[in-house]
Order: C-alpha cells, then sequence, then structure tokens
C-alpha cells in the first residue's frame, strides 16, 4: 500500500500527538478555541481511511454548513497532497480515496442523512454545540459503528455541564475509552500576548471556557457580575444621538431596550416595555424620540413575524419607518450571547462596557436577579426576565469582541 507523505510527529505537536497515537476506541476532548482541534482530527480520519481499505468516515460537525466551512478544504488539500485522492465530489462533500475508503462530511441538523451506513470510524467536530447529542450518538452514529467495531473522537471546546461533559468524564473510567483536556496555549497556534489580550474581552466564565477549556457551570445569576454602581450609566440622550435600539418580538411585551455608543462603551437608558405588538412599540419609539436617527439589532424571528393586524413582518414594520436594521440571519446560541453580554458587564481584567439607568427597575431586577435553569439556560419561569435580557443581549452581542460587527453611529 502507498505509504502517506506525512507523519504525526511532524505535523502534530505534543499535545495533539497524544490523542492521535492513543490506542482507545473512543476518545473525548476538551480543547480551547484555536488548539487545533479541526487540524488534528483531519490527520486522524485521514490515517485511519487510509488504513482500513474500501470503509466509510464521517466527520460530523453541528451542522451542514459546518462541516464545510471546518473541514473541507483542509481534507482536500491534505488527500491531494498526500496524492491519496481518486474523487472528491463538491456538492456532496464526499472524498474517496485511492484505497477505496471515503470520507463524508456530515452535519449532524440532519440525522437521517447518516441513517443506515456501516461506519468503520467517526469524528464529531464541536460536540458540545450538537443540538440534541444524545440522539446524535447514541440512536444514530453508535449503531453505525458495531458492525465493525469502529472507533469515534468527540473533540469540541466545553459549553457548560453538558452530555459532553457527562461523555469526558464516564470516559476517564469506562473501559475502551480515554478523555483529555488541553488550553489554548496547549494548541501553539496562539502566544501569551493573545491570551492577555483576550481577558479583556471575556469575562472570567467565558475565559476559562473558550480558552482554559473548564467546563463551567452555567448556573446561579445569568449576570453574575453586574453592580449597580460600577455599571451604572450618569449618561444622558443628547439631540445629535443615534439611538441604538434593540426588540425582543413578543406580543404583548415587545421589550424595546434604547441604547446610546460612548466610545467603546454602551448605555442602556431607557426601555419600553408592554405593546401590544411591534407597530405599537414603534409608535411609542417615535413619539418619545421623533428626532433622532435610530438603529435597531432585533432578534432574527422578525424576519418571519408577523405582529400587525397586516400581516407586514416584525423587521418589515421597522424599515417602514426608514430605519436601518442590523439583523442576523441566525441567532447566536444562547450561551455565546450570555458570554458576549458579561464580558462587557465586566471582562476579566474588570473592565466594563455596558452601563444602564439604574431607575429602570425591570432592567436592573433582570441584572440581579435573572437566573440559569435545570438545563444550564437562562430560566423563562419569571414574567419578564427572559425577554428584557434577550432584548438588550441581542444588541449587546454586535458591539462585543465575540460578535465582532463594526456599525458606525454618530456619537459624542
Amino acid at each position: 500500500m502507498k505509504k502517506l507523505r506525512f507523519e504525526s510527529a511532524k505535523v502534530l505537536n505534543v499535545h495533539q500527538n497524544t490523542i492521535f497515537n492513543d490506542e482507545s476506541r473512543f476518545k473525548v476532548a476538551g480543547c480551547g478555541r484555536r488548539f487545533g482541534k479541526s487540524y488534528l482530527a483531519t490527520f486522524i480520519i485521514i490515517t485511519k481511511a487510509w488504513e482500513k481499505p474500501n470503509s466509510n468516515f464521517f466527520f460530523v460537525a453541528p451542522t451542514f454548513a459546518q462541516a464545510r466551512q471546518i473541514l473541507w478544504e483542509i481534507l482536500k488539500d491534505k488527500t491531494r497532497n498526500a496524492r491519496i485522492a481518486k474523487k472528491v465530489n463538491e456538492s456532496r462533500l464526499e472524498v474517496t480515496l485511492l484505497n477505496g475508503s471515503r470520507i463524508f462530511l456530515k452535519g449532524a441538523d440532519r440525522p437521517d442523512t447518516m441513517r443506515g451506513v456501516s461506519l468503520s470510524g467517526c469524528v464529531i467536530d464541536e460536540f458540545a454545540t450538537v443540538r440534541e447529542p444524545e440522539t446524535v450518538w447514541q440512536q444514530v452514529l453508535r449503531p453505525a459503528l458495531s458492525d465493525q467495531k469502529g472507533w469515534c473522537l468527540f473533540i469540541s471546546s466545553p459549553a457548560g455541564r453538558n452530555y459532553f461533559y457527562d461523555l469526558y468524564n464516564e470516559a476517564k473510567v469506562r473501559d475502551g475509552w480515554n478523555s483529555w483536556q488541553f488550553t489554548t496555549l496547549d494548541g501553539g497556534y496562539v502566544d501569551n500576548e493573545e491570551i492577555e489580550s483576550a481577558k479583556h474581552d471575556l469575562d472570567e466564565r467565558s475565559f476559562r471556557q473558550e480558552y482554559l477549556a473548564q467546563f463551567e457551570t452555567f448556573d446561579g445569576l445569568v449576570v453574575p457580575n453586574f453592580d449597580r454602581e460600577l455599571n451604572r450609566s450618569y449618561e444622558e440622550i443628547q439631540d445629535d444621538d443615534t439611538l441604538i435600539c434593540s426588540f425582543d418580538f413578543n406580543v404583548n411585551k415587545n421589550p424595546l431596550g434604547i441604547h446610546v455608543k460612548r466610545g467603546k462603551e454602551i448605555h442602556l437608558l431607557d426601555l419600553i416595555y408592554g405593546s401590544f405588538n411591534t407597530d405599537d412599540a414603534m409608535e411609542a419609539l417615535e413619539s418619545r424620540y421623533p428626532n433622532h436617527n435610530k438603529i435597531f439589532h432585533t432578534d432574527a424571528s422578525g424576519i418571519a413575524n408577523k405582529s400587525s393586524a397586516g400581516g407586514k413582518t416584525d423587521i418589515s414594520i421597522i424599515k417602514s419607518y426608514g430605519y436601518k436594521v442590523f439583523n442576523l440571519r441566525k441567532n447566536p446560541s444562547i450561551i455565546d450571547r450570555v458570554n458576549s453580554f458579561n464580558s462587557m458587564v465586566c471582562s476579566t481584567d474588570k473592565t466594563r462596557r455596558y452601563f444602564v439607568n439604574i431607575n429602570l427597575k425591570r432592567v436592573v431586577d433582570t441584572l440581579e436577579k435573572h437566573i440559569f435553569d435545570e438545563n444550564g439556560l437562562p430560566s423563562k419561569k419569571h414574567e419578564y426576565f427572559d425577554d428584557v435580557f434577550d432584548s438588550t443581549s441581542y444588541c449587546v452581542w454586535h458591539y462585543s469582541p465575540m460578535g465582532s460587527v463594526k456599525i458606525k453611529t454618530r456619537q459624542r
């Protein structure tokens, strides 16, 4: 058989090689961002596929689009450079090797596309963010490995103490399993200077999770570091301010936060709450601030939601007033949104960039009392906490280091 043109010891660092060379059938690796998870996964799946001719292998990402984005170019590049690629199918994201083995890229959001295939091995990347991970693993992928006694690598940055966390701990005590925990710095791609810079951009909990690969407990307060004095805004809305408005579309509530930008700081200075629908909320906003330029950050569902009597979508209603809507095609995950919000409230190096008018009782109550539920997500049980937090955090996401969206506003 043709020899591969790469050797793991020459292309992987010592920590990546620890995972690569381990002979456990099932491996669970919790790694910080930019550790080189996908790079490692590529070499593992190519090596295993070349060692076992005429076999099938899956690389699974949380979504099919992510699989294309994360691995496709790397996979094509490495198999072609090693001169072992026979056929590349761009539409189905499949590579057939010269030995007859096939590597398929799959999305965990399409579990039915993974059924009925006998697998020799698979990699599940960013497993902590897979929706319904137990179903994907136990009902779809694990049975597909049984007849060939195939292997699996679960590799991900942590995202709370969820099913990935359970597997990580179980792997330490189960026969045929093993698990590791490596930081961003262990990967060798990010230097100390950048790590220190990240402390300025993230809150402590997010930094420990994203860079130190710690399994953080998402319980207790959603915004643990809010301080009504240290995060108190003394700003006032000026005539030449651009009002940064954030919507959470909910009939009979429709919380609408009104912010201004001061340098790198965001100040929440007003809240309109309890409007019957988006039309009513916009009329209340125009009545209160008739002469200000305004931009909007909203819940992505506004593209489809129709809260007006005429059947217009929420976003089309806002645009009908002549304002710009910076709407994401898809909302960030709730945990990413929580992390970005906390990074603005108080970063690891104690920098605070989010401030509120403490006379806004619903806002202050939310930031001081909103808690996680038993699933590690912000609780929906209170009358308005979740709605107010969603409204404000949609805005904060755009201006946080995690959102990294550059939007120009007129400001003092």
